[in-house]
């Protein structure tokens, strides 16, 4: 398995030190790369080399390490802050920040965000690899879930609906089964579109394949095959029918 390269940045040689002994003792996937004290070297560094994961304070005597990221050319780690000041956990989601620990550092807290680093890794590789499959293929195919267990292989064709649930989605298929995932709407358009699916309201996706009626008048619906009933977005409808009589004759 590859090993994760991380980054530590922290402006106290004592709390460097603690994280290290963290990630050399309970996360043998991990491999530290760089660790610095400062923002100009962690700037310098960053810049040049490639890392999986930046463990990071926010304040550092020469500005804070938003400021860092900011000049970071399309940067592709993720980043955990570390920090005592629990008042910039606003700031850090709208970061994209992967975590948030808060001093004195636990622990549990490392392992449990190298964890989800990990998992995501593997998730986006499989996700990858689906997409490149999918790809490839004339006919429908499969796209992969995370679920608590490990990993579940659906049939694209089995998707009735996608439904937005805020940052997630949840995927609804045949005989009542569903999935949520982390996955946006938008990805899943990105990816569905090209196999039958159309976007007809800004929280659903629907499978064309699986509409069973069309509702007209001045609440324009799906009925799909599971039963479920999905408005149509007004700016979308005309387009939506050029679509669909694309596939079904009406």
């Amino acid at each position: 398995m590859r090993k994760i390269k991380a980054a530590i940045v922290d402006d106290e040689i004592h709390n460097i030190a603690i994280i290290r002994n963290i990630l050399e003792t309970q996360c043998e996937n991990v491999s530290i790369v760089f660790t610095a004290d400062n923002l100009e070297e962690a700037r310098e560094f960053l810049t040049a080399k490639e890392v999986d994961v930046l463990f990071v304070d926010i304040e550092l005597p020469e500005g804070s390490s938003f400021e860092l990221l900011a000049t970071i050319p399309n940067p592709k780690f993720e980043v955990i802050f570390v920090t005592a000041h629990q008042e910039y956990a606003l700031n850090a989601i709208k970061m994209a920040a992967m975590d948030y620990i808060l001093k004195p550092v636990n622990a549990g807290d490392i392992v449990k965000a190298i964890q989800k680093l990990q998992e995501k890794e593997e998730f986006g590789g499989l996700t990858k690899m689906f997409r490149n499959l999918m790809q490839t293929q004339n006919a429908f195919s499969k796209i992969v879930v995370h679920v608590t267990d490990g990993y579940d292989v659906v049939n694209v064709e089995d998707i009735v609906y996608v439904e937005a649930l805020d940052s997630y989605s949840k995927l609804r298929l045949m005989k009542n089964e569903s999935y949520v995932t982390s996955r946006s709407l938008k990805e899943f358009e990105e990816l569905l579109t090209e196999k039958g699916f159309y976007r007809i309201h800004k929280s659903h996706l629907v499978n064309l394949r699986h509409i069973m009626k069309i509702i007209k008048g001045i609440a324009p619906a799906v009925v799909m095959a599971n039963g479920a009933c999905i408005p149509i977005s007004t700016r979308k409808k005309e387009q939506f029918f050029a679509e669909l009589k694309g596939i079904i004759a009406f």
